[in-house]
């Protein structure tokens, strides 16, 4: 039986994107979103950071689009990479599988399709 999980966050684009390939060809883009959390009216935001994980055409699409301060809803789902760190300690990180990118500065919409 599978699981679903599903995801959509808004926020800035903390980091330029990295596209790289994998070693069987496909093209994976990387990039930070940073979401501000705001609980009193009178006290900064707290910000917490999500890495973001875009695959094949979407990667393409995002290399050319997605630019470090600009304003994004991505909607996709959720994966956790774990490993055990340096010191022994079993480490995690939860990463937001891109499959919809929303330019909200430009209200422009990209899907995993190319559409």
């Amino acid at each position: 039986m599978h699981n679903y999980t599903a995801a959509t966050v808004e926020g800035f684009v903390a980091n330029e994107p990295i596209v790289r390939e994998t070693k069987t060809g496909k093209a994976v883009c990387t990039f930070a979103v940073a979401i501000n959390h705001y609980s009193d009216p009178d006290s900064s935001p707290k910000v917490s950071y999500l890495d973001v994980e875009t695959w094949q055409k979407l990667a393409e699409m995002c290399s050319k689009n997605v630019k470090k301060g600009k304003r994004v809803m991505v909607m996709g789902g959720l994966r956790q990479d774990r490993w055990e760190g340096k010191d022994g300690r079993m480490q995690s990180k939860i990463i937001l599988i891109g499959k919809e990118i929303r330019f909200l500065d430009s209200l422009k919409t990209v899907k995993e399709s190319g559409d």
